[in-house]
């Protein structure tokens, strides 16, 4: 990016950066490796016991990264 634009990313808001992470990771690659990757991001760790744990069961955080990958997936395609 700073090749690019000329701009330091760790310079850019987390949400933008969390942007420009995402559009790096998955330019190239077919609609089906982006499902898989945006799955596997979406996926609580297997075996793992999230229902005590708040990060992981509170409403309002499960919609707020539901809000931000959204958010990614307008910057990736256009």
């Amino acid at each position: 990016m700073l090749l690019r634009t000329g701009r330091e990313p760790l310079d850019l808001p987390l949400p933008s950066l969390l942007d420009v992470i995402y559009a790096w990771w998955v330019d190239g690659g077919t609609e089906k490796d982006i499902a898989k990757f945006r799955q596997a991001m979406e996926t609580p760790p297997a075996g793992e016991e999230l229902d005590d744990r708040p990060e992981w069961s509170d409403e309002e955080t499960d919609e707020s990264f539901a809000r931000a990958l959204g958010g990614m997936r307008r910057s990736v395609g256009g």
